[in-house]
């Protein structure tokens, strides 16, 4: 199955047309990550996948299936180590992150 998103048709879809495509998106790579995750190698566990795993992850916050609260924990965007992180390169830079944007 492949699926195409066009901005101009798919900005006058209303929410659940759009929904719907997000969840034939969400299962096609759920299928296809699961499919190369169980019977794949390590070489077929490129970047891509990984990335279509993220990708998944994502949409199923999206779409409800993951909480919020669930979506920031580290089994998933690890909003506290990224924040660590921004610490960190405050303290070896002095740029400040309140500052930017």
């Amino acid at each position: 199955m492949v699926i195409y998103l066009s901005g101009e048709r798919d900005a006058k879809k209303g929410w659940p047309e759009f929904e719907n495509e997000l969840r034939k998106i969400k299962d096609e790579l759920e299928r296809i990550t699961g499919f190369i995750a169980e019977y794949g190698t390590k070489k077929d566990l490129c970047e891509e996948w990984e990335y279509a795993c993220n990708v998944c992850d994502v949409l199923s916050w999206i779409l409800g299936g993951i909480s919020t609260e669930d979506f920031l924990s580290e089994d998933y965007l690890n909003i506290n180590k990224l924040r660590e992180i921004v610490k960190q390169i405050e303290s070896r830079t002095g740029q400040k992150f309140e500052n930017y944007y």
